[in-house]
């Protein structure tokens, strides 16, 4: 799985570091917004209220592009992963996540926050071990931590 990760990393790094040749089709279409973010700052918050595995694995693939694609280019990248309510909460538990953790932890390590819900937690009998260790929580809840992010310039983002 690792090995797989990586390998889909270093293709897309080579094809970024390219610059995406653009075929001819495409010329006129292409809203290139490097420019933009080469002097502002990206800020996402990924949200992940769903129990569905496959749901997880496509946020924890478009927060990977979003390393990717902006590493080449020396963006100021912050992103945020926030976990609330019953299927949320699965995905930041190491009782139920393992498959997604390599690459949960390999984010982390990229600087990614991953931040859980206190509201869910408390309504769900919750304990912070049963957390991956580097989770945060959102204090009184997701909501409230999300609305601070999106008045602080975070664009919010649902993949689920």
């Amino acid at each position: 799985m690792k090995i797989k990760i990586l390998f889909i990393f270093a293709i897309l790094a080579v094809l970024v570091s390219t610059g995406f040749p653009i075929n001819s089709y495409a010329k006129g279409r292409i809203i290139n917004v490097y420019k933009y973010f080469s002097h502002h700052p990206l800020k996402e918050i990924y949200v992940i209220t769903g129990s569905n595995p496959k749901e997880w694995a496509l946020t924890l693939s478009d927060v990977s592009n979003a390393i990717i694609l902006s590493n080449p280019h020396f963006i100021n990248l912050k992103i945020d992963v926030v976990a609330y309510a019953p299927g949320g909460m699965r995905f930041l538990m190491k009782k139920y996540d393992k498959k997604n953790y390599p690459t949960i932890q390999s984010l982390h390590a990229y600087g990614v926050k991953f931040i859980a819900c206190y509201n869910t937690m408390k309504t769900l009998h919750i304990k912070p071990k049963q957390l991956f260790n580097f989770v945060k929580i959102a204090y009184p809840g997701a909501v409230f931590y999300i609305a601070m992010k999106e008045r602080e310039g975070f664009s919010y983002i649902k993949t689920n």
